[in-house]
């Protein structure tokens, strides 16, 4: 098996020195990230003047060793789950890698999903250095990125959905309004139905057959098809997929921990594992919408009112110390990015 040992030096040479070369960025994207960081503190001093997030909060949870510890362990615990799922796909696509340098790169692409504006995301990032060590494998290898992003979602999707309904069977303190439950219902419909067409089209394949249509007339499209084929390819190997899953959900599982010990130290409003499992995984979902840093604005102002429906006005508070260990997670990948750069320039 191939690794990034000794014997391996001139291969992860290539890798390292690799990072050195993240996508350009544009005088024009530099701009759209300095607007974009300006809104994200206009954000934070609009919910602070509001009284949504306070300094008492952040001193709260720093004066609790036991909930920060608990919360650091889990973001780390996440992280290695995180990379293990990445590992599992890339390596059913025959590109082997440790899973330390996954790691790393998993690291990396955190820092950049700060860094980086636009549409040019850390998992972009990458994907791209690992393609440039399997240059033969690059539609397999964004094709696992694509597929990496959608079992995130999904399993935030699946977790929202079955938190939404043990709501409508249990009390819990709260009442989800009609539209959001018919609304998460219909989503993780969606996500299901993707799981079924994925694994009952291994013999036929109508999209493809759709999509090729398209491919005919335009060569320009024929990366979209080999990026669908790369995203498909993962329905030969289900117990990969499960197993894939299974990682995606418990690491929405351990985020549920998380937001309910920081809500035990920050709130003071006590609320259950229950009515804290319920709202967490609806409010995340609206964090998948890419419209600032780690969820900034959306995931605030979802927190804010979920939180509300159980009795809580700190939902925004205990989102904004979510974001703070994403933050936190960035700074470390960046730490890593630099670590990189300084051996790829050292050798």
């Amino acid at each position: 098996m191939e690794t990034f040992s000794k014997s391996h030096n001139s291969a992860e040479s290539e890798t390292t020195a690799s990072t050195a070369n993240p996508p350009a960025v544009s005088p024009k994207e530099r701009v759209k990230l300095f607007l974009k960081f300006a809104l994200v503190a206009a954000v934070f001093f609009y919910l602070g003047q509001r009284g949504f997030i306070t300094a008492e909060s952040f001193r709260k949870l720093a004066a609790s060793p036991k909930t920060w510890i608990l919360c650091t362990l889990l973001t780390v615990l996440n992280t290695v789950l995180g990379a293990l799922r990445w590992q599992v796909l890339l390596r059913t696509q025959e590109v082997v890698l440790s899973f330390r340098e996954v790691l790393r790169l998993n690291l990396v692409g955190a820092f950049f999903n700060i860094a980086l504006p636009g549409a040019v995301s850390g998992d972009f990032v990458k994907a791209v250095i690992v393609t440039r060590k399997f240059r033969d494998k690059r539609a397999l290898i964004f094709g696992s990125m694509i597929f990496d992003r959608i079992l995130g979602v999904s399993a935030m999707v699946f977790v929202g959905a079955f938190s939404a309904l043990l709501s409508v069977l249990v009390p819990w303190g709260g009442a989800l309004p009609q539209v959001l439950l018919f609304s998460i219902g219909a989503v993780g419909a969606g996500a299901a139905f993707f799981f079924v067409y994925l694994f009952l089209s291994r013999k036929r394949d109508p999209l493809l057959a759709l999509l090729r249509i398209f491919t005919r007339r335009s060569e320009k499209l024929g990366s979209l098809e080999r990026l669908y084929q790369g995203v498909m390819g993962y329905r030969v190997h289900p117990k990969r997929i499960l197993k894939a899953i299974a990682l995606s959900i418990a690491i929405h599982l351990f985020l549920i921990l998380l937001s309910f010990f920081i809500t035990e130290a920050i709130s003071s409003e006590s609320l259950s594992v229950f009515a804290v499992a319920v709202v967490v995984p609806i409010g995340m979902l609206a964090t998948t919408i890419p419209v600032l840093p780690a969820g900034v604005g959306t995931g605030h102002a979802a927190f804010l009112g979920l939180f509300h429906l159980v009795g809580s006005s700190q939902g925004a508070e205990v989102f904004s110390m979510i974001v703070l260990y994403q933050v936190l997670l960035g700074v470390v990948g960046g730490i890593v990015y630099l670590r990189m750069l300084a051996q790829g320039h050292s050798r």
